[in-house]
């Protein structure tokens, strides 16, 4: 029996949401035009055809900048849960079958991506022909729904949402140094003997600059100065290995150098927590054949050839 209830039903504007959506998510009429491959006057003319049809105004405009209004808030919460639902229809359309195709946008971390997805991309392609990938490399959390992203690959603690997380790797997280930045100031034998070492710091990271070290039930907490920080693994991988200080590196960014003898652990019997692997994806009923395939295809190569150490807990 048919749910459509019966007579004219007001057909909704999707165009002006979609308009509207890139206007919020962009804060700017320009950028959104260029996102949507319109012109400004046609984006502009599409938002102020939607509020003339919901009878209020979505959004405060000013010669400097874009707000949402409070009726722009409460229509972007809805109108972002029926893009989503849009691309869960289209996805389900376009799995039928479990065919892999379609284009998959991936968030990555910046260093984690560089060393650990990205090489195995080239592989993934050759074998599902019929997907065209958009990989986005950051480090800051996208949002997974106003950007359009059918997944992200995040690191570490997940603060609280209504994503979709499946934990798929692990990596452990070290303290080290080169070989010349020791034999010049000497390994420390403790934790609290750090504060007197240049120590080089994420700039992102949740614990801020603190870092906390455990040895059987003994924990300690360092709070840090730091003679560089800088938002990058990588970045700071290059730093040490200049001999510049001490810094705390996931192990899949430093395996090699540790193992070649670049780099030397620092404080080796004290431990880190360790940062899982999370692949994240929009809350669906329905998880698309290329998301499936892609996570899968990254689990299954970590697992026979991580790269790193601590792939497993």
């Amino acid at each position: 029996m048919s749910t459509i209830p019966q007579g004219r039903l007001p057909v909704p504007d999707l165009a002006g949401l979609l308009a509207f959506l890139r206007v919020a998510e962009l804060g700017s009429f320009v950028r959104a035009a260029d996102a949507l491959g319109l012109s400004k006057a046609a984006v502009s003319k599409q938002v102020s055809a939607l509020e003339g049809r919901l009878g209020t105004r979505l959004l405060h405009r000013t010669t400097r900048r874009l707000s949402l209004t409070e009726a722009g808030q409460a229509y972007l919460r809805h109108a972002q849960s029926a893009f989503a639902e849009a691309r869960a229809a289209e996805d389900a359309v376009a799995g039928t079958g479990e065919v892999v195709q379609g284009r998959l946008r991936v968030s990555v971390p910046m260093s984690f991506g560089v060393l650990h997805v990205a090489p195995h991309v080239g592989d993934f392609l050759t074998k599902y022909p019929q997907i065209d990938m958009d990989l986005q490399l950051d480090d800051r959390p996208t949002d997974l729904v106003m950007e359009s992203q059918d997944l992200a690959i995040r690191l570490g603690r997940l603060e609280a949402s209504s994503l979709v997380a499946r934990t798929i790797s692990y990596s452990r997280v070290w303290l080290c140094a080169s070989p010349e930045y020791l034999r010049r100031r000497g390994h420390p034998q403790r934790p609290d003997e750090l504060p007197a070492h240049d120590c080089l710091h994420f700039s992102l990271a949740a614990t801020g600059r603190t870092w906390e070290l455990r040895n059987g039930d003994e924990v300690v907490r360092v709070a840090l100065g730091a003679r560089l920080d800088a938002n990058s693994s990588l970045a700071l991988k290059a730093a040490v290995l200049s001999g510049a200080g001490i810094a705390r590196i996931p192990e899949f960014a430093i395996a090699d150098e540790i193992r070649d003898g670049r780099m030397q652990r620092v404080l080796p019997h004290w431990e880190i927590a360790g940062l899982d692997v999370h692949a994240v994806m929009p809350e669906r009923r329905y998880v698309p054949a290329k998301v499936r395939a892609f996570v899968e295809f990254l689990e299954a190569r970590w697992k026979q050839n991580p790269g790193w150490l601590g792939a497993t807990r």
